[in-house]
This record gives structure tokens, sequence and C-alpha cells, in this order.
């Protein structure tokens, strides 16, 4: 009789659950799976027997959305698909750990149950390497007694302590267990960190990305507290909790990671580039501070989806698609209130209409700008040539004229005694300098041993400084510096003939390096350059220019006598690129106007 009563309470509980879409999704992902259909189907019959719906619920949910979901091979050349790796005891524990946060998590209330699906029960964030012990490792780890959900996620974000690099860019995620052990990684690691530690404690989270800036070359990510409404709030670092300063350049999309696939999708998509495959991403452009605009294409394909593509060097790179020429949400380039990026940047943000074909992007009509007042093209005008002179490959930004500033006030000193008792000021820098090597011409006849750069209080910053004779020769020297920077730095950096090396030191007190000439010596200029990114034309390199016509057309090369270069014959209102050949990695396009360049 027992027997009985159990058999129809199952099927009482199967029949009740007939009908779900996702369910049957799940059912089929397991029992079609070649390496892994026993963990899967233990994992779903696990809960199937059980006899709580919801759990059975969220064990669907993960099953059936699992296609898609990897991460990549340490050698970074293959993709290891969870569900062909899944283990069902450790999904187990997943669930039910999340589950004993639903019951117990003073975060969740107003939340619905798919939120809770969405944000706080998956095993996974991103496409780090699969471990499942993170959930309460983290709540070890990372705590607040906060009843306040922002504050919470505040408190818990100022936690999560993770050393930071660009060295990092373009190295595969790492796993939990290696990010606790090494302390260091690149954006995505903390994203994903943050996520996971928001989510051990309750607290509905989700990585949120930007697929490439549309003024620089790279992409970022970060995490969001997902409110009930579905809004977000955003957290940079540690030391970060603010959202003004996060979307800090120009942001054509924002997108964020959800667990679940877009509606009918059964696994990846791979006639779609590597961003959009596994079809599991929420456009929240709008849910951000930041400008956007609906933009509508002529061209539209039923067969294959059109794109949005913005520049880099090494291809474009699509952020939005669509199959009918309609693109809801572009980004424009207005930045928040108080944000400023760089110098010279054009209004808006540049797009390539496009199409993925053969794992290349390719042009169906010419680049767009768009922006707040709308969308124009740029078209080469090959009938009307003109000269263009340039000074830079990349725009200076904002953080470069910052560090050229602490210059301001500095003072160039000659002196024939070793403590510069008897110092004469030869040069005083009433201006910000030039973000670049740069040459001061010394009129003081006199010979002097002793030369030297001094900075009455406050930040110490430089990357290169010589002296030249009065014939424009290199003086050899010795280093030489205050006591606190020796103590504390090498004033070698100053001296490296490295504009990427530099020396920064804070201080309220007068800091200085300088240079023993070995004996008196006349001095007609001194060269130095203020921290730079080493994007300004330097003199030796080879460069080469290119306009957009369907395609780079090389337009011109030349190698650089100067701290600029000029290119004959050049058609007016062309997009533009300027290449480094000899050495350097970042360059932006650009068109030239009133005899500026505009950088897009």
């Amino acid at each position: 009789m027992k027997t009985r009563f159990l058999f129809l309470g199952t099927l009482l509980f199967v029949l009740l659950s007939c009908g779900n879409p996702e369910e049957e999704a799940a059912w089929r992902v397991a029992e079609q799976s070649p390496t892994n259909r026993t963990e899967l189907t233990r994992f779903l019959e696990h809960y199937q027997s059980a006899g709580d719906k919801e759990k059975y619920r969220a064990a669907c949910f993960l099953v059936a959305n699992m296609p898609g979901k990897f991460a990549w091979a340490e050698d970074g050349m293959r993709k290891v698909y969870d569900v062909d790796v899944v283990q069902a005891d450790s999904l187990i524990r997943s669930l039910e750990y999340s589950f004993r946060l639903k019951a117990e998590s003073p975060y969740l209330q107003g939340y619905t149950f798919r939120q809770f699906c969405e944000y706080v029960l998956p095993y996974r964030v991103a496409h780090e390497p699969l471990e499942y012990y993170w959930k309460w490792d983290c709540a070890q780890r990372f705590r607040t007694d906060s009843t306040d959900i922002v504050a919470a996620a505040r408190h818990l974000n100022a936690q999560v302590r993770l050393g930071m690099s660009a060295d990092f860019y373009g190295a595969l995620q790492k796993s939990y267990s290696t990010l606790m052990r090494e302390g260091y990684g690149k954006c995505d690691d903390r994203s994903t960190l943050v996520v996971m530690a928001l989510r051990a404690a309750g607290v509905p989270a989700a990585f949120e990305l930007v697929p490439y800036w549309g003024s620089s070359n790279n992409a970022h990510s970060f995490a969001a507290l997902v409110l009930p409404g579905d809004s977000s709030v955003a957290f940079q670092n540690s030391d970060n909790n603010s959202e003004t300063g996060l979307l800090h350049r120009k942001t054509p999309k924002v997108y964020r990671k959800r667990y679940s696939r877009a509606s009918g999708a059964d696994a990846e998509r791979l006639t779609l580039p590597e961003l959009f495959r596994p079809q599991d991403l929420q456009d929240v452009t709008d849910k951000h501070r930041i400008g956007f605009r609906d933009v509508a294409l002529a061209e539209s394909s039923a067969d294959a989806p059109l794109y949005l593509s913005v520049f880099s060097p090494n291809g474009w790179v699509p952020v939005a698609y669509s199959c009918d020429g309609t693109f809801p949400r572009m980004g424009t380039g207005r930045l928040p209130e108080g944000i400023e990026e760089a110098v010279g940047l054009g209004d808006g943000i540049l797009y390539l209409p496009s199409r993925y074909v053969e794992g290349e992007m390719q042009p169906v009509s010419a680049p767009v700008i768009v922006s707040e007042a709308g969308v124009r093209e740029l078209r080469p005008d090959t009938t009307v040539r003109r000269s263009v002179t340039l000074e830079r490959k990349f725009p200076l930004s904002v953080r470069m004229v910052g560090f050229a500033n602490y210059m301001r006030h500095g003072l160039f000193q000659v002196a024939n005694r070793p403590d510069f008792s008897d110092a004469k000021t030869v040069v005083r820098l009433t201006g910000t300098p030039l973000s670049r090597m740069q040459r001061v011409t010394v009129v003081d006849v006199a010979a002097y041993r002793y030369v030297r750069y001094l900075r009455p209080r406050g930040t110490f910053s430089m990357a290169e400084m010589r002296a030249l004779s009065p014939e424009g020769a290199v003086l050899p020297f010795t280093p030489i510096a205050c006591g606190a920077i020796e103590q504390t730095v090498t004033p070698s950096r100053v001296f490296d003939s490295d504009p990427l090396t530099y020396l920064e030191i804070n201080g309220g007190f007068d800091l200085w390096v300088g240079m023993d000439l070995g004996r008196r010596r006349r001095i007609g200029a001194i060269e130095f350059a203020p921290r730079n990114d080493d994007n300004a034309v330097s003199p030796g390199d080879r460069y080469e220019l290119y306009y957009w016509d369907d395609r780079w057309v090389k337009a011109g090369e030349r190698q650089a006598e100067d701290y600029s270069l000029t290119f004959t014959d050049i058609p007016a209102h062309a997009l533009l690129w300027l290449r480094d050949v000899t050495k350097g990695r970042e360059e932006r396009p650009f068109t030239y106007e009133d005899g500026k360049q505009i950088w897009w």
C-alpha cells in the first residue's frame, strides 16, 4: 500500500511538471549527451524523485541551459564544455547551498524564482575553469553584516583584493583556486570573483561586459548587483565602489552574461562570432549612464546577420548583430558627466556595417559615426587630394596630460658644486609640457659640471632627461639624485632612453635627479620627457598611412625625422590610420579636419 501511494505521488509530480519546455529541454540535453549522459541524468533524477518541485525546476534550468557553457583548456586551443564534464554530486551540493541561501538570505525578498535561478543558483559565472567549491569558500572569506543589499554588495566588493595588470590582457581566465593562491589577474578575473563573492552571500549578481571600447583597443568587464526590477549597481575595483568612473571610455555596448540562453537556442551557433555563439547575452546598455540611440541600416539579410563592428588594429570587432538591419541602443560615445577621456576625440563612435564571413568581418557599406546628433557616413573623396601633418598614432589621454602636468613649475638647474649650493636656474617650466621628448635651449654660455631637474614639493614624475652640447651631441654623465630618491627608487629610469619607463614619487619636499658630467662643460640644450605613452611620432621610426575605401588602402610610407610627419595626395574626408612599423601597438583611426587629427 505504501509503495502504491509513493508511486501515485511520483506520478502526480511528473504530471504536474509536464508541458514545461525547460524540463523537456533538460532531459533532451541529458539523453543526447554522448559523453556524460549518466551524470546529467543522475542529477535530474535525484530532484525528480525527491519531490521538491522548486529544486527540480532549478535542476532543469541548469541542465537545459548548460549547452554552450565552457572554459578554455590550459593550452587555449580547445573548449572544455560543461555538459561533457559536470558531476552530479558536485551539482547537487552547489544547488543545495544556493537553496539554503534562498531560505536564509535577507537579500532575496522581492526577487522572482527566475531571478534566483539566473543570479544566485549557477555553478559558474563566465568562462573560468570549472570548480564548484567557491560558493562555500567565498562565504568564509568574504562576509558582511549589513542588511541593506546595496551596502552589503559594496562591502563585499571592497573585500575582494586582486592585483590587476594590463600584462594579463588576452590571457585565459583563471580558476577560483588559482586566483586565491596567486592574488592577481585581469578585469575578467576580478569581475568573476566579485560575482562569486556576492552570490555566495545570497546577493543576486551578474558578470557584465563591454565587448570592445569605441575609443581604445581593449575590452572591459565588471561585476553588477542585479536589483529586483532588473536594474543594476556596478562595481569596479575594491577602492572604487561608485559607477562614476566605471565606463570611462566611449562604450558601444554593455552586455550582461546570463546563465539562460536565448529562447529556442539549443547549442552554440558556430556561424556567429565567438562573442555571440553561446547566445547568453542580455543587452543592458540602457541601464548605464551613457549615451545610446537606435541605428537602422539600409542593408538587411534574411540568411545572415548584419553586424556593427568597431575598430581594432587586428581587425574590426563585432559588438552587435541584427537580422533586419535595426540595431537598438547603440552607444553614441556620450560619457557620464564629469568624465573626459582624451584630447581631440570626435563626437560619436565609429562603426563598420559588416558581415561575418569565414571567421572575419567584411564590410557591407561605408563606416558610420553614431552620435547624439545622428548617424553619418564616412566616405573618402578621391577626387580631392590634400596634405596631412600628423603628430600622433593614438589619442592623448587625459591621464597622460595629468602626468605631464606634474612637471609644471619644475626647474632645470646647473651648478659646479655637487650639493648645488651654487645652483642657477636655466629653465623654468611654467606650463604643462608636451607628452613626448622635447628640447629646451640653455642660453647661459658658461660651463657647468652638474645638471638637475628639481620638482619643488609635490609629485616628482619624469620619464627621460639628457643634456646636449651646443653642437647637439649627447653629453656623457653619471646619474645623481637627492637622498630621498636614491633611498627609495633608482634614478636610472630617467636615463635609460626608454620613454615608457619613468620615475614617480610623492613628497612634501623638494625632489631632484640630475647628471654629473665629469667636468665642466658647456650645455646647449636639455631634452626631457614627462611620463607618457610613447604614441607621439618618434624620430627614426618608420610609419605607414592608410585610408579606408572598402578596405585599408596604403597611402604612403615615411621615416620620421622630427616629431611630426607630412603625407601628400591624401583623399579628403577619409578615415585614416597611422601605423608605426618600427615599434608599438597602440593605434586608432582618425579623420583630418581643420588641420587637426580627430580621433575615433
